[in-house]
């Protein structure tokens, strides 16, 4: 079964894609809540790094030009008013990522219950998993569709390298605790692979299938500079060997070796749309209360639509929602890009439309 596939899942949504492309504003599918700036890594691909206020990076990394803040921890009544306006306003789903880490917000579980027994939305979760006990667990195991744990590498050292602080066997205590825990959420690993792992793929797997999770998803690091975001600023022909380590295990049950997105970022040029749709399905909220244009343009100054501490959901949304233009700041292999070239042939009107 293949869990991550935005490419078809928004097909699922035809009647809010309609919507959109007859120039309505339905509401977005998905939408991302930070409730927490602070991390406890130090991850050097880290790509919202400049957002951390506490962590071994916060204060340490180049930010985006004209950045606003998003806050540090979300008020835990604001949480709870921003989930009543989603599913009140008809979004499907909300993911608890980050910005920081998630699981560091002090009421995270009372959050999370509320979400599922008071809102009865749809919830999914990125960590890093350092923080999940045995408790928590079951929680999550209940209250989520999925949970997702970005561990990355294989071993304590190359842990203990590429995210400067000693956390491997934390996150390793609670991959297991989600694993064992009673409940029907889907527990995936992720693994970035960049030149100095790739040749762990097969131990990376071995890791997988040793914990027992749902899947693996290899994913490559992307490298860019936040003031050029829209080119690769590395070589990438590391991603040749990096796809035929890749194909030795990628038939195997529950590796997902995800080629297709390693040859889109080794064959980088530019994005080959000038409108992004994927903005009209997802949105992503702030710890502050702060709702962006774009996931990856959090703290981005002319990506701000409104101020959920101010404002309701529905009239933010209602004034600034929807598809907006690519321009220069748009991230190579941005979030949406895979899922935004089906929407673009979508709402693109085809010669001859009748004759299939």
């Amino acid at each position: 079964m293949s869990y991550i596939d935005p490419r078809h899942k928004v097909l699922s949504h035809l009647g809010r894609l309609q919507d959109i492309k007859a120039g309505r504003t339905p509401p977005p599918i998905n939408v991302e809540i930070d409730l927490s700036n602070r991390c406890s890594l130090g991850c050097e691909w880290c790509h919202f790094a400049y957002t951390h206020t506490r962590g071994p990076l916060a204060g340490k990394v180049a930010t985006p030009n004209g950045r606003m803040a998003g806050g540090d921890l979300m008020d835990t009544t604001l949480a709870f008013d921003i989930l009543d306006q989603l599913g009140i306003a008809g979004v499907r789903s909300v993911t608890w990522t980050g910005g920081g880490e998630p699981t560091l917000h002090p009421d995270f579980d009372t959050i999370i219950q509320y979400a599922h027994d008071d809102v009865g939305i749809d919830q999914g979760l990125y960590t890093h998993g350092g923080h999940i006990s045995a408790a928590r667990a079951e929680l999550l195991k209940r209250a989520m569709r999925w949970v997702y744990v970005s561990l990355d590498e294989c071993n304590q050292a190359d842990y203990h390298r590429s995210k400067r602080v000693d956390r491997f066997h934390h996150a390793l205590a609670g991959i297991r605790n989600l694993v064992d825990a009673a409940g029907d959420a889907t527990v995936g690993i992720g693994f970035l692979l960049h030149p100095g792992n790739l040749r762990q793929v097969e131990d990376m797997v071995e890791l997988f299938q040793d914990i027992g999770a749902d899947y693996c998803q290899f994913r490559p690091t992307v490298a860019y500079d936040q003031h050029q975001p829209c080119y690769a600023n590395e070589d990438t022909s590391w991603i040749d060997a990096a796809v035929e380590y890749l194909r030795e295990v990628e038939e195997l049950p529950g590796v997902m070796a995800d080629l297709e997105r390693f040859r889109m970022y080794q064959e980088w040029t530019v994005h080959p749309y000038t409108t992004c749709n994927w903005s009209a399905v997802q949105t992503v909220i702030t710890p502050n209360g702060r709702v962006w244009r774009c996931v990856n343009k959090r703290e981005h100054t002319g990506a701000l639509m409104g101020d959920l501490s101010t404002d309701s959901f529905a009239n933010i949304w209602s004034r600034a929602g929807g598809p907006c233009r690519v321009d220069a700041d748009c991230r190579v292999m941005c979030r949406g890009h895979i899922g935004n070239i089906t929407l673009d042939a979508i709402m693109t009107e085809p010669a001859h439309r009748n004759f299939i």
